[in-house]
C-alpha cells in the first residue's frame, strides 16, 4: 500500500528544540496551545479509542495483505 495512513496523535504534544527556542520570545505568554481535557477520565478516554482505532487499522491492513497474499488458497473453484 503506497498511501501514508495518518493516525490522530494531537493529544500528545512534543516540542522540538526549535520551538522550546522560540517561546523564550513569545512576551504575550500565549505560544503553547494544547488540548485540553475536563478530566483525566476524558484524556484516558480520547487516548484508549485514539489506541483502538489504531490497532483496527492494523488488523485491518493485516487482513488485506494476507488475503492478497493466499488468494489463490482462499478462493473456492466453482
Amino acid at each position: 500500500m503506497n498511501k501514508k495512513n495518518m493516525y490522530q496523535t494531537d493529544f500528545l504534544t512534543a516540542n522540538s528544540f526549535v520551538i522550546g527556542m522560540g517561546s523564550v520570545f513569545n512576551l504575550a505568554g500565549n505560544y503553547f496551545e494544547y488540548n485540553y481535557s475536563r478530566t483525566p477520565e476524558e484524556a484516558d478516554e480520547i487516548a484508549i479509542a485514539s489506541d483502538w482505532q489504531i490497532i483496527g487499522e492494523d488488523i485491518k491492513q493485516a487482513i488485506s495483505g494476507y488475503e492478497k497474499e493466499n488468494h489463490k488458497q482462499l478462493v473456492l473453484p466453482f
